[in-house]
């Protein structure tokens, strides 16, 4: 399996960004159409702040680097509640980049350090007939609810006690595995 690492969204990454988001393809089942590079900035500029303007929320945005040269394919993002009991996660690849496992291995990652962090609760919100997503969620041990929002399924896995407790929000693990 291709080597990924994670690490954090800079507002940057608009310009490689709106390259790999430019497919109109990848909307598809998300609606929408491919962002501008000064969309992007616009976007980055909000999300690298890490919270939501009241301060309920974290945002945990995470670009996906790909192979040797590191090259960016795609994000994962999770929106944490104050609490920090519920993350709801997202994963996007670009076109070129799919059917590698890149995805999933991102969003396992992002998944399990929510987890380990004391995220009991994690949800995605997947269109009905986005087979290639659904595959993912079922691989990170998400089941489809009957709850449907804009159209989307939602997807939710409870999950168990974090396996290395205590390490703090903050402490989202941008290491990678090989495997």
């Amino acid at each position: 399996m291709t080597r990924i690492e994670l690490r954090p969204l800079r507002v940057e990454d608009a310009e490689v960004m709106a390259a790999v988001l430019a497919d109109p393809a990848l909307y598809e089942f998300t609606g929408g159409r491919p962002p501008t590079r000064e969309a992007l900035v616009k976007q980055y500029a909000a999300q690298v702040r890490g919270r939501s303007s009241d301060g309920s929320e974290e945002w945990i945005n995470l670009i996906i680097e790909w192979g040797v040269q590191r090259q960016p394919v795609g994000y994962v993002q999770a929106t944490v509640t104050e609490a920090g009991g519920t993350a709801e996660i997202a994963w996007v690849v670009g076109t070129p980049w799919q059917r590698q496992g890149i995805a999933t291995q991102a969003a396992t990652r992002l998944m399990t350090d929510l987890v380990d962090d004391g995220v009991g609760e994690i949800i995605a919100h997947i269109h009905p007939a986005h087979t290639a997503s659904q595959r993912i969620a079922e691989s990170l041990g998400m089941n489809a609810t009957d709850t449907v929002v804009d159209g989307e399924v939602r997807w939710m896995r409870t999950a168990e006690p974090p396996l290395r407790p205590g390490r703090g929000r903050r402490s989202i693990s941008l290491a990678s595995d090989d495997g």
